[in-house]
């Protein structure tokens, strides 16, 4: 199976309540929208596809279509991840792929979402995570098949398949994601800060693979 039979989800229809009344996805960090970010850092891979999910209101997602993404409207989502997840699916084959991540998190890698690929490409049966030492997450790459075990009821998303993943080692920075008002004002600080400093020498040692571990527990 190649590289080119991974399909790219994008999900971004939670309702943010955590973040107020605005919609979090349109808050600027640093010279983007929150959503935006990750547009940059997947626009060199191949994708067979590449899908957005999101609710009928807000118009962040107008990039994505911009940028190629089929764009599916979750017109329920206080049903949570699981019916975001499912959505996101449908009308896919089995043994498709998918590379699910998250609008809300802008510091994700391109190296990170490589390494993913890179390990699903060379076990293409195998769930791969994201990880910290306080984090099992997306992105994430797994089997359609997988994910249509799923409760789409469910606000779990995809954790019960989580954990049973391999683990691909990721940074604090890289699957932080942002839930509050102060979450974004300080990616927003870090960003600029970041925007604003020399460009720095590529120094990457390698993410490492992990087995799964009965003492971790699942995050999305």
């Amino acid at each position: 199976m190649t590289g080119q039979e991974c399909v790219l989800l994008v999900l971004g229809a939670g309702l943010s309540r955590r973040f107020g009344e605005d919609d979090k996805l349109e808050a600027v960090i640093g010279r983007w929208k929150l959503a935006h970010h990750l547009l940059g850092t997947v626009a060199n891979f191949n994708w067979q596809q590449k899908r957005v999910v999101h609710r009928a209101s807000g118009n962040w997602h107008e990039a994505y279509d911009e940028a190629g993404f089929q764009s599916l409207i979750n017109n329920a989502p206080e049903r949570g991840l699981g019916a975001s997840l499912a959505l996101g699916i449908t009308g896919l084959p089995p043994e498709t792929r998918v590379l699910v991540c998250l609008a809300d998190m802008p510091f994700i890698s391109t190296d990170l979402v490589g390494t993913l690929r890179a390990a699903s490409d060379a076990a293409p049966d195998q769930i791969f995570a994201s990880h910290s030492p306080d984090y099992r997450g997306p992105p994430a790459v797994f089997p359609v098949s997988d994910l249509r075990t799923l409760d789409p009821d469910s606000e779990n998303g995809a954790r019960p398949l989580l954990r049973r993943a391999r683990l691909i080692a990721a940074t604090s920075d890289e699957i932080r994601d942002i839930d509050f008002r102060k979450d974004a004002q300080e990616a927003d600080r870090r960003m600029r800060q970041a925007e604003s400093a020399p460009p720095a020498r590529a120094t990457d040692p390698g993410k490492t693979i992990k087995e799964p571990s009965s003492q971790e527990t699942g995050n999305q």
